[in-house]
């Protein structure tokens, strides 16, 4: 490259540029700066030492700052007592004449103080219990606390009245009547956001203008809000988390005097309704018999409707009364060995006519091994039993009904097993809660009250033992079977020993309570 196209190794000043006179520096000019160098140089490296050492003294100062409103965050249960712990570190670190933090509610335009600060004693006097008795104040009330809020951005203001509760403003009036030259008219207000909504604002009030805060003044406050806001977001959510608790706990208790004065009522209606049916049942037995005299032909048909009305009354109202026993705890269990087999034998033939007049297959299948006996209350039992095989009777049209014992993990098994209506997925959860009915059982069947498997579940869970029910799908059976452990077991009830075993309360699930 020729010495033509080298390029400048100056910036070239334009032609127009204002030509300085050349001084002439003497040989004692040079001289003098020679012995004057290292003393600038010394200075200017002490002047950049001290604005580091400030720096470095603003951002630990900061950092524990920042670590003390952490422990504040974590350590304060109510929000009132951690923004007030947090105003008054703010305002003395940070030498802030008045620092508040207030609770904004978007949806209402309204904003409360919750906590008030300041570096100034005089000023903390007046300050105290400010906030407490401060009502909510409309955004439209405060323009400039209005503005941060709807744009989410700080904003200078050099009107206290613009961002601070009138009651806040005449505080700081009766301490400068007071001679104490107290005089922050300048104020910056930061919002407090979380996501995209506006939790509240930080603001600060001085003697001094805060556009001519420093950097590292500014970064010190971002750090500050960054951590308020979290803090504010944590400490508003937890408030809320125990309020639904508490209103929660209110009513689940009403509910539960509730669930005792229903139960009370059936119990009580049952029984009223009880004695007269079985008395009507029995006159109509003994017409039926012929105990008040010969009866025709035409009145036999009504009377046998008549009877199976009133036993379906009286079926009804055991089940109503049995529900009011579980759920009170005074549901009774007398133990005994009794074999399942020979149980189920005498339902299969008990049975057997309504079977018979559906046009079903009934049948019990003799177990291939030996069934050993079980501790159980045999009345409650059977009445588990029976419930199995009749429904199964009843939700089946065309088919069989077929009934199994046996042994399966070391249980004693009893399933039963139709060709009936079956499940759809997702409804086999539902069959054991009161007055459950899935699917179209209502359609198939009119007369059950969705009490009896609910009923089923909580007497076997109280032999400690376990229902299921299994199912293809629609229209393709269902099984529905109990498992029991045998007598001598490690989890097997033992004879006299457990003779005033109470069934306890259900639960709202309809499961009983271990």
């Amino acid at each position: 490259m020729t010495a033509a196209a080298m390029p400048p190794m100056f910036f070239k000043k334009p032609d127009d540029a204002p030509k300085k006179r050349r001084k002439r520096r003497t040989i004692s000019h040079h001289v003098k700066n020679i012995r004057e160098a290292p003393g600038k140089i010394r200075d200017r490296v002490t002047k950049e030492l001290y604005k580091r050492n400030a720096e470095l003294a603003v951002r630990n100062k900061t950092l524990a700052l920042l670590r003390r409103l952490d422990e504040i965050s974590l350590a304060a249960e109510k929000i009132e007592n951690m923004a007030q712990q947090m105003v008054d570190a703010i305002a003395q670190e940070l030498e802030y004449e008045v620092v508040t933090i207030a609770i904004v509610e978007e949806e209402k335009m309204m904003w409360q103080c919750v906590a008030v600060g300041s570096n100034q004693p005089a000023l903390n006097t007046q300050f105290k219990d400010v906030c407490v008795v401060l009502p909510e104040i409309p955004l439209q009330n405060t323009p400039d606390i209005a503005a941060v809020v709807r744009d989410g951005k700080q904003m200078y203001s050099d009107s206290l009245i613009a961002v601070h509760p009138p009651q806040l403003v005449s505080a700081i009036d009766m301490a400068n009547r007071e001679g104490r030259n107290i005089h922050p008219v300048h104020s910056m207000v930061l919002p407090l956001r979380f996501g995209e909504h506006t939790l509240g604002v930080l603001t600060f009030s001085s003697s001094r203008s805060f556009k001519d805060a420093s950097r590292y003044e500014y970064e010190s406050l971002s750090g500050i809000i960054g951590l308020i806001s979290l803090a504010l977001y944590k400490a508003k959510l937890y408030e809320d988390l125990q309020t639904t608790s508490a209103e929660l706990l209110v009513a689940n208790t009403q509910l539960r005097d509730l669930d005792k004065a229903k139960s009370e009522f059936l119990s009580i209606a049952s029984h009223q309704l009880y004695t007269p049916l079985t008395a009507l049942r029995g006159y109509i037995s003994m017409i039926m018999e012929g105990d008040y005299g010969p009866i025709s032909e035409e009145q036999k048909p009504v009377l046998d409707i008549l009877n199976k009305s009133a036993l379906r009354l009286i079926e009804l109202i055991k089940d109503l009364l049995d529900i009011s026993r579980i759920e009170s705890g005074r549901m009774e269990l007398h133990l005994e060995s009794v074999s399942l087999v020979e149980i189920a034998k005498s339902l299969v033939a008990d049975l057997l006519p309504n079977a018979i007049t559906k046009k079903l297959d009934l049948r019990f299948h003799e177990p291939t091994e030996v069934i050993p006996n079980v501790v159980v209350d045999s009345q409650r039992i059977r009445q588990v039993m029976m419930n199995f095989i009749d429904n199964a009777i009843k939700y089946t049209t065309q088919g069989k009904v077929e009934v199994f014992m046996s042994m399966h993990n070391g249980k004693v098994t009893f399933s039963v097993q139709d060709t009936g209506r079956g499940l759809k997925d997702g409804e086999e959860e539902k069959l054991f809660k009161k007055f459950s009915r899935v699917g179209g059982a209502a359609r198939f069947n009119t007369e059950g009250t969705g009490l009896g498997l609910y009923v089923a579940k909580q007497i076997v869970h109280e032999h400690r033992g376990y229902i299921a029910v299994t199912s293809p799908g629609e229209n393709k059976g269902t099984t529905f079977s109990m498992e029991l452990p045998p007598e001598g077991d490690s989890n097997s009830l033992k004879v006299g020993e457990v003779a005033t075993v109470v069934i306890k309360a259900a639960d709202a699930n309809g499961q009983a309570s271990a």
